[in-house]
């Protein structure tokens, strides 16, 4: 990337909104330009999510719920009983109004020889691909405020410089935001800046039919492209000055990071009042591990090159509080926040129960030696917010952590007396 920090500033006041501007490090990012890290290094010792293919349910039709309940006490007692001595350590949290909720926690965060850190609430851990739930609200939002309707195609959002492949121009928003793009990829789920350049140049008929829909990664790892560009903060005309077209991608790929972190801390976790969500471990967070020869903690390191799609660190309290405030119409209107789950954004899990619908968004991140950090959040029948963190595998067989609690909702819905 040719040039330093005052010219690259200079260039990027033509393509850049002045409040992204005013949050870069310019100087910072200049030098990183000229030096990226390698893909290779981003990627060392991550598998990555092995999600592919996760069924995705859109049986949600509300049924009565006057005369049944969730009871909220027993779902707990049943999860801890399938959980407890299985795995190295997890935190339940369930937020019920007018009630203390549900808080239950065993086990580490990080095991004795990593700084023994027992698992709370308050303890953060990767939620893996829970960060799409937190992507699908910020889209809500953004086309809300752009007037943007889900059903518009997003070829027109996309740089400029992107060749556009066959059948790119049929894709919309909400086609991402449902898995139904025709994006599809069948050798990786790791969905970087690179692979979603590519996926636009191969265009949305490679593997699947479009409007089929396929659990894919990069649907909503595009969205740290489009949600920058959407707001404004980002325009697609930007190129580097004077640069090739990987100095284009380098400026890009850093830009729309920024980008979308910004919208989502401003956007979704202030409202919430959530501070302290990165796409980057911190000391103290939790690590992943396998099971049931724990061994050494892995930390997921700096997933910020995945942002949209996975990498939020957040604490159970962080998740349950993001979940009540954007149902409670903090993000966007509370009809448009039920509409945007019943529609199935960011779900990959949902159905009718007597007491009324559940929500379930799942996520996994392992690492090539098997440490696993898995997380569920969602709503519970009645809108109750919930999340489970667990970091590690679930006894021998490792079920899905989705499945276990759709049936453990199913087993525990009472009439109310």
């Amino acid at each position: 990337m040719p040039g330093h920090g005052d010219q690259l500033r200079g260039a990027l006041t033509e393509g850049v909104s002045e409040a992204l501007l005013h949050s870069l490090d310019v100087d910072r990012l200049a030098t990183e330009l000229r030096h990226p890290p390698g893909r290779e290094a981003l990627l060392e010792g991550v598998l990555g999510e092995r999600s592919v293919g996760v069924e995705i349910s859109d049986d949600v039709a509300s049924l009565s719920h006057a005369f049944h309940r969730l009871d909220v006490p027993r779902f707990g007692a049943d999860l801890v009983g399938q959980f407890e001595g299985r795995c190295n350590g997890y935190v339940v949290r369930v937020l019920e109004p007018g009630a203390v909720g549900l808080t239950l926690q065993s086990g580490r965060a990080r095991n004795a020889p990593d700084g023994d850190v027992r698992w709370t609430p308050d303890a953060r851990m990767n939620v893996a691909s829970v960060s799409k739930l937190i992507t699908a609200m910020a889209a809500r939002k953004a086309l809300a405020d752009a007037n943007v309707p889900a059903k518009t195609e997003i070829w027109p959002f996309l740089p400029l410089y992107w060749r556009r492949g066959p059948s790119l121009e049929k894709v919309t928003f909400e086609m991402l935001l449902t898995h139904q793009s025709g994006f599809f990829n069948p050798t990786t789920s790791l969905a970087d800046f690179g692979e979603l350049k590519a996926q636009v140049a191969r265009g949305a008929l490679i593997g699947v039919p479009l409007g089929g829909a396929t659990y894919q990664n990069v649907n909503f790892a595009m969205f740290r492209i489009l949600i920058p560009v959407l707001t404004g903060a980002v325009d697609v005309t930007l190129t580097a000055p004077g640069g090739t077209e990987d100095d284009h991608d380098r400026l890009w790929d850093a830009l729309t990071v920024q980008g979308y972190h910004d919208y989502v801390q401003q956007n979704v976790f202030a409202p919430a009042g959530v501070s302290g969500a990165a796409t980057t471990s911190a000391p103290g967070n939790a690590l992943a591990y396998k099971w049931p020869m724990p061994g050494a903690g892995w930390d997921s390191r700096d997933l910020s090159f995945t942002s949209a799609t996975t990498g939020w660190h957040l604490t159970a309290h962080d998740v349950v509080h993001v979940l009540s405030a954007f149902t409670a119409g903090a993000v966007v209107p509370r009809k448009d926040a039920w509409a945007m789950l019943e529609a199935g954004w960011g779900i990959d899990r949902s159905g009718p129960t007597d007491a009324g619908p559940y929500f379930a968004k799942s996520g996994r991140w392992e690492s090539e030696s098997n440490q696993l950090e898995q997380a569920v959040a969602g709503w519970l029948p009645g809108g109750l917010p919930f999340a489970v963190l667990m970091n590690s595998q679930l006894g021998n067989d490792t079920p899905w952590l989705v499945d276990i609690i759709a049936s453990t909702i199913a087993a525990h819905i009472v009439p109310i007396a």
